[in-house]
């Protein structure tokens, strides 16, 4: 384990920025949401970390004043996890390693995460890259609606809710802020921000943020491995027009971020305990590099009294690979899984040797995506009690994945992190000139979202109504300009070449000299999905501090790029994998509580998920394909509650129970050998018909609070128990619970200007040694037939250990 001494250096941002303005979601749900709901009595701040909430759905939010509580530079999916029905596991303690979400048991391609309204799951296949999120500092707010999406979100894939986070306003006086932490595994980090204060005639007001951060990982690395450090780089801006006096605005934001990290592999169990429990076997080449950014147009334009039209645009780029190598052998030609005469016989090194000796190759598969989205909303308000909007909103994603390898330097480190895509100089070039390329696709992504929704108050504003509907169609185009197998494995293993196949098949498929296998043209193919999909929601009132709600959502996921890359031969006919997109049907209800000493809530929800896609055994192409194997039962309930029992104490706790049921088996390969009463033209199948799903823990508990200890002196526990999970989809292993505690001890610096503050904080306090995310499998033990026909051999599963015990010092000043 890797440490450092604590230094006593730098700053760090605070609440301040809780007095600050958000710029959220889209700017028509921000304006909506301020038209009168169900008010009860008492603030917007409840009496601890949580926000109250009065709307139809069961939303949580916290604040800048709580997300400054934690480890300066964590990624904000750590710090929602206080939040009832979200559970997040973080591959290191600081955040940069990424890791996973859940919420209400769906994992984070099927959960929409928004930036100010901004669609930020992957184009492709909707993954949530955690690590790749804005500093925490700038974070006005962030939520999660557990049931549902924004009715004019950008999503494809909400069918497990929506984290949404906002931007602080630029502030109306000038003013810095800067911050410098240091902690455990030799944690670095500078944030620097600027204010420029209402400037020139009419008001515009801006600030300019930029921050860096270097660690090592914590876990254990045997020794020539390569360099164990994380670093991230990430600059900020925001611009905020007034105009017309009349409460309309424009502004302009942008964000950029750089991380270079090192992988930190899962693990099963054997290897953990032959080589220590944070033993990690990445190489030198195992990085995971990205470049990410966006610009961010948002408006409101108040045309009368009663008409407001809001126009939101954006624009994002992501560069981003997983690293990794393979070998080329220049005798053979065979370049990882596949031979390539390109390269037989051939110096591709160019050291004066024909090499029968496997050569390592850098070999990543890098992704460029640019993506445009627009939001536009008419609002017009009857009166106070009635308002209208309809929406229009599109996202149009264009992505490339290629595969440029090079050779690595002589310590296996990639001589550019993202291969030869930007040198073609360091390119791998065979022997008719073209460039080597492990993957060679383009596909566009286009999600259009008409939608509409009433919002009106009855009976002396007692009763909240919402009705809406979003017409969601989305259209993808995807072209593979390499050979797919016949085995369907195209998606993962295509294979790329310029050599004319040798022959062509009566099926249509064609083979190559010195191959194995048989493979499908390279080919262009479309596929669409529409739904529309309605939402209700109504609030009452039923006391003047409390409040029932009740909520009906429908959401739809559309299927991922990869699962159309997966083909394969029919009757000599090209199979494309084409499952329908998974849907959710959701109900909801619950009570609320809110005074000015204690918020409290309870919810109860059921939700039908059907046309669920895994990767099966499909029986008329005899292979595995991504398909749908029917219907998940999912329900819950949640409670949750803030205590405020006297001025210098606020307490928290909540609960989170999740059950879930697999409807259908899943279907696993044929019978080819008569045994007993199996016959030969069987299906077999994986029995998880009436098991739970992974990774989803039945019972989630939060608790915590915070105690001023003195007017300078304040401290934050806050503890998380995860439930055991299930690895295995027939529900044959478990992952033990665990409990991780996380606390901040603040102490504010008289002897600099008001609101610095020196603070402590511990990650995992008690030192747990636990299981964070897991790498699941169909069985770990033998699944056979009762005559003994084998359906499915053992499977292992794998672990990425939680990060122990770490401390980091953050001092806080402002200008």
């Amino acid at each position: 384990m890797k440490m450092n001494k604590w230094i006593l250096a730098g700053t760090a941002l605070t609440g301040v920025f809780a007095a600050h303005g958000a710029l959220a979601q889209s700017t028509a749900t921000q304006e909506v949401e301020t038209v009168k709901e169900i008010v009860v009595k008492g603030s917007k701040r409840g009496a601890g970390p949580i926000d109250k909430e009065t709307g139809t759905k069961s939303k949580s939010t916290i604040g800048q004043d709580f997300i400054s509580t934690q480890s300066a530079g964590q990624t904000i999916a750590e710090t929602l996890n206080v939040l009832p029905g979200v559970n997040f596991t973080s591959n290191d303690p600081y955040g940069s390693s990424g890791g996973d979400i859940f919420v209400r048991g769906l994992d984070n391609s099927r959960v929409s995460l928004t930036f100010d309204g901004v669609q930020l799951n992957d184009a492709g296949n909707y993954a949530i890259y955690t690590n790749q999120q804005m500093d925490p500092e700038l974070i006005s707010s962030a939520s999660v609606l557990t049931m549902a999406t924004d009715i004019d979100s950008m999503s494809a894939s909400a069918t497990g809710g929506t984290v949404n986070y906002t931007t602080r306003k630029a502030a109306d006086e000038f003013g810095v802020l800067t911050n410098l932490s240091v902690g455990d595994f030799n944690y670095k980090r500078i944030f620097a921000l600027l204010d420029t204060g209402k400037v020139g005639p009419w008001g515009t007001k801006a600030f300019l943020a930029a921050s860096y951060q270097k660690y090592d990982t914590f876990t254990d690395e045997p020794a020539n491995l390569g360099d164990p450090t994380l670093e991230k780089k990430q600059v900020n801006f925001s611009i905020y027009q007034p105009v017309l006096d009349n409460g309309s605005y424009m502004s302009l934001s942008g964000h950029y971020n750089e991380n270079r990290n090192r992988f930190i592999f899962s693990q099963n169990e054997a290897t953990l305990n032959a080589n220590g429990f944070y033993y990690n076997s990445a190489g030198p080449a195992n990085v995971n590099p990205s470049n990410t950014g966006n610009l961010r147009f948002k408006s409101k334009w108040n045309l009368t009294d009663k008409l407001t039209f809001t126009a939101d645009a954006n624009y994002q780029y992501v560069l981003a690979n997983g690293g990794g190598t393979s070998t080329l052998t220049e005798t053979t030609g065979r370049i990882g899984s596949w031979t390539n005469a390109n390269f037989k016989n051939f110096d591709a090194n160019k050291d004066g040797v024909i090499s029968s000796t496997a050569l390592t190759i850098y070999n990543p598969n890098t992704t460029h995506t640019d993506r445009i989205g627009f939001q536009s909303s008419a609002i017009y308000r009857f009166n106070d009690q009635h308002t209208l909007r309809v929406n229009y909103s599109a996202d149009r994603g264009r992505t490339t994945q290629t595969g440029e390898g090079t050779f690595v330097n002589a310590d296996g480190s990639p001589k550019d992190v993202f291969g030869a895509k930007d040198d073609a100089s360091i390119g791998l070039y065979g022997r008719d000139g073209s460039m080597y390329q492990r993957r060679d696709r383009y596909s566009k992504a286009n999600v259009d979202v008409l939608s509409f929704e009433y919002r009106g108050s009855f009976f002396d504003d007692k009763l909240f109504v919402t009705i809406g509907a979003r017409d969601q169609q989305m259209v993808r185009h995807l072209h593979q300009k390499c050979y797919s197998s016949v085995t369907g494995t195209g998606s993962s293993s295509p294979f790329c070449t310029t050599q004319a196949p040798a022959a062509v098949n009566a099926d249509g498929s064609v083979t190559f000299t010195d191959v194995s296998g048989a493979f499908i043209r390279p080919y262009n193919t479309k596929v669409k999905f529409a739904k529309t999909l309605p939402s209700f929601g109504a609030t009452y009132k039923v006391s003047d501090h409390g409040q029932v709600f009740v909520s009906y959502t429908e959401n739809l996921s559309s299927p991922k790029t990869d699962q159309y890359y997966a083909i394969t031969l029919l009757n000599g006919k090209t199979q494309v994998a084409n499952p329908l997109p998974e849907t959710t049907k959701g109900i909801e209800g619950g009570y609320r509580y809110n005074a000015s000493n204690l918020t409290a809530s309870f919810a109860v929800w059921t939700k039908d998920y059907n046309n669920r896609i895994v990767s099966s055994y499909d029986t008329a192409t005899d292979t595995y394909f991504d398909r749908n194997v029917g219907k998940v039962k999912m329900n819950g309930w949640e409670g949750s509650f803030a205590f405020k029992p006297v001025e210098n104490l606020s307490l928290l706790g909540g609960v989170t129970y999740t059950d879930s049921e697999v409807q259908s088996d899943l279907p696993q390969a044929k019978v080819t050998v008569a045994k007993g009463t199996d016959n030969v033209g069987d299906t077999l199948y994986i029995p998880t018909k009436g098991k739970k799903l992974v990774e989803v823990p039945e019972w989630m508990f939060n608790y915590g609070g915070t105690y001023d200890i003195s007017k300078e002196l304040s401290l934050t526990l806050i503890g998380k128990y995860v439930g055991e999970r299930f690895v295995s989809d027939v529900n044959d292993a478990k992952s033990p619970r665990y409990t991780v505690w996380n606390g901040s001890l603040r102490y504010y610096v008289p002897f600099f200007k008001q609101g610095s503050f020196l603070q402590l904080n511990a990650i995992n306090m008690f030192d747990e040694k636990y299981y964070g995310n897991l790498t699941t499998v169909s069985n770990t033990k033998l699944l056979a037939t009762p005559s003994g026909t084998t359906i499915r051999t053992a499977q292992t599963p794998s672990y990425n250990v939680g990060a122990p015990r770490t401390v980091m010092l953050t001092l806080s000043t402002k200008f």
